[in-house]
């Protein structure tokens, strides 16, 4: 797999940072691969945020997602579109490229509809996403990981049994966060608040980069 990146500041004004594969991208990527061995994408319809270069979600195409959709500023989507065309051959599944900006629910509600996935999507990925961010724009990132999951954690939830439940929450959606650990720990705070609220206990899981901190986010539920 190979994708291109751009090291160029667009402007004297913008620092370009999505257009760079960051280590913590790479590490996250190797991750994937070594937990798919037990086939964990597959028939998964996942959703990366921010995508960037789009490294994450075309290692999840590759290793066989049954969808994936990957967003980012209107302004970042010609380096995606021409990472997905140079992959597609590699790529296994259906790959689209959105814009979407964090906490525009109405945009995320239309991206789920263009995207035919009316309870949500069953994975998202955010990988080095909070990096000198103000407050609200990191709440918003937080919402927007979880509205991307539909309404519940798992479809027809009303109506489960207590077991069925159970085994559903079990296996339910979930939010794999990379955050590369840096000198502005308390400054990033406001997005780990938010998502606290809006998703149960993290379960915290170890990369080759001891500085990369890689959450598994499942959505709280009512049980």
């Amino acid at each position: 797999m190979t994708v291109r990146q751009n090291l160029d500041a667009p402007s004297a004004e913008e620092e370009g940072t999505a257009r760079w594969v960051w280590p913590g991208a790479t590490a996250t990527a190797r991750w994937l691969c070594d937990r798919d061995r037990g086939r964990w994408l597959e028939n998964k319809h996942v959703l990366e945020l921010g995508s960037g270069t789009g490294l994450l979600g075309l290692v999840a195409a590759r290793l066989g997602a049954a969808s994936v959709t990957l967003t980012d500023l209107p302004s970042e989507l010609d380096l995606l579109r021409a990472n997905v065309a140079l992959n597609s051959i590699a790529a296994s599944s259906p790959t689209r490229v959105e814009p979407l900006v964090w906490g525009d629910e109405t945009g995320m509600l239309q991206l789920i509809d263009r995207a035919r996935l009316p309870s949500g999507f069953d994975v998202v990925l955010c990988c080095d996403l909070v990096y000198r961010n103000g407050d609200e724009h990191q709440r918003a990132l937080a919402r927007t990981m979880r509205r991307a999951m539909g309404d519940a954690a798992f479809p027809g939830a009303e109506n489960a049994t207590s077991e069925t439940k159970k085994k559903k929450t079990e296996s339910s959606r979930v939010a794999v966060v990379a955050y590369q650990f840096r000198e502005n720990v308390l400054g990033d705070s406001p997005f780990f608040d938010e998502v606290d609220v809006l998703f149960a206990d993290p379960r915290r899981h170890d990369t080759e980069d001891e500085d990369l901190w890689l959450f598994e986010y499942r959505p709280k539920t009512e049980r």
